[in-house]
């Protein structure tokens, strides 16, 4: 198997099986990139974005034009680490997986690694946002727009998910008209290479857990051509839950998006950028419940824009909410027990009705991400099902938690609960001057919460 690798005017170019894969960029913004580090981008982001192609295909060798990656052990780790989720999600073993990477057989054709020359000092008050206008990525962009970070947003477009582009895009061009913000658009069409259907392949998780390595890298451009201090990621607290999987491997449900690989992604940015470019998670000490309040409470301009679903199927097309899957179900059920009316944001369905219980793991439903089935995320529901009925919603599956054994388990567990979900945790991401300035608007919005 063999993977051709080059960049031109516009940006990256990966070529596998005859078919070109891209990583484009707007113009200004990798023409100034100086051509050095424009190599070592292409050693990297050739490697991660096909790292699992092999096991996918059952190859047991890979040949790269492009040269050794200086972070090729990372790579390494962010995918082994990736395989119990995949396992899980695609009904395979994770000691399969191990057993066929570890046999792989890797070639680069320059085996002489590149060092960066990233010569721009960074401005401490300034920032790129990875939005996807998800509640994460929002209340990222609004809190470092409060605390002077001076925010830019790039927003980096995966083709699998079918009616994304076209409802961001139109969010985008919102966007812009009332804060006057331009969207970065980076085309990411390598985002191919781990669509199972796009591969024709069976279907596979197997890639999708490097995806904010690959974003972080992708967006050293952009740091570099606004000399920018952060790369900010709307990576909560519940991002560093895991269970265990049936072999007994920890399983995190996206080892990527965890506090701990937050902070290796962070070495890598800072390694590629003579430490100039950190990486960090504003909204780290925030667990989801939380999140949502200070967003719609705090940002009501900015929480309107929310879109967290994938619109990856036909039920996407036409509104930037499916209401057919276990995000959209999430959502409005943090939308209710924060208090606010989902119609703000776009719902036209009211997700707690029975018909849609089998998004809810709480209630037994099994159409549900990994998440929802860990500790946290079990806990997750419970109290926002209590806030929904505390609330007085009269929805079914609010009525029908309110005559089941768990509303009395919440109660007896309201102290604990509230604790877990509008607490400001710890943080190992942010500096200390950061979590200072960040934990002073978050103590002020959850002293401000009622139920």
């Amino acid at each position: 198997m063999e993977i051709f690798g080059l960049y031109d005017d516009n940006g990256i170019k990966i070529r596998f099986r005859d078919n070109i894969y891209e990583i484009i960029y707007p113009n200004r913004i990798w023409s100034h990139y100086p051509d050095a580090d424009k190599e070592i981008l292409l050693d990297h982001l050739a490697y991660v974005t096909t790292i699992h192609l092999p096991i996918v295909f059952g190859e047991g060798k890979m040949l790269y034009n492009t040269g050794l990656p200086f972070f090729e052990p990372f790579f390494f780790k962010n995918l082994i680490m990736d395989f119990p989720s995949c396992a899980e999600v695609d009904d395979t073993k994770t000691s399969d997986l191990i057993r066929q990477f570890m046999n792989l057989k890797v070639q680069f054709e320059d085996i002489q690694v590149k060092f960066p020359q990233f010569d721009v000092q960074t401005d401490e008050n300034s920032s790129v946002v990875a939005l996807s206008f998800g509640k994460d990525s929002l209340l990222t962009y609004a809190v470092a727009q409060e605390i002077k970070l001076h925010p830019k947003i790039v927003y980096i477009v995966e083709p699998s998910m079918k009616y994304e582009e076209k409802h961001k895009t139109l969010l985008a061009e919102k966007f812009y008209n009332e804060f006057g913000v331009n969207l970065h658009k980076i085309t990411h069409t390598v985002g191919q290479l781990h669509n199972y259907e796009y591969l024709n392949v069976a279907q596979t998780e197997l890639g999708w857990g490097l995806q904010s390595t690959e974003y972080a890298l992708e967006m050293l451009p952009l740091a570099y051509n606004y000399q920018t201090k952060y790369l900010l990621f709307g990576n909560e607290q519940s991002c560093g839950e895991y269970t265990y999987d049936k072999e007994g491997f920890i399983n995190h449900p996206a080892y990527d998006q965890s506090h701990n690989w937050t902070v290796q992604i962070s070495a890598m940015t800072q390694s590629l950028t003579n430490r100039n470019v950190c990486t960090v998670s504003l909204i780290e000490p925030l667990n989801d419940i939380a999140v949502m309040y200070v967003l719609q409470h705090r940002y009501p301009e900015i929480g309107k824009y929310e879109m967290s679903c994938f619109t990856e199927t036909e039920a996407g097309r036409d509104s930037r909410w499916c209401q057919s899957c276990s995000v959209c179900g999430k959502m409005y059920l943090l939308l209710v027990a924060t208090g606010f009316d989902p119609k703000h944001v776009g719902f036209t369905k009211n997700m707690l009705s029975r018909e849609y219980n089998s998004y809810f793991s709480l209630f037994g439903g099994k159409k549900v991400h990994t998440y929802a089935l860990t500790g946290l995320g079990y806990k997750e529901q419970l109290f926002a099902f209590y806030l929904a009925s505390k609330r007085g919603n009269k929805s079914d599956l609010v009525l029908d938690f309110e005559n089941s054994p768990l509303y009395e388990k919440a109660k007896e567990r309201e102290e604990e609960l509230y604790k877990i979900f509008f607490d400001i945790h710890k943080s190992i991401t942010l500096p200390q001057d950061l979590f200072e300035k960040v934990s002073k608007i978050y103590k002020e919005e959850i002293e401000s919460f009622e139920y």
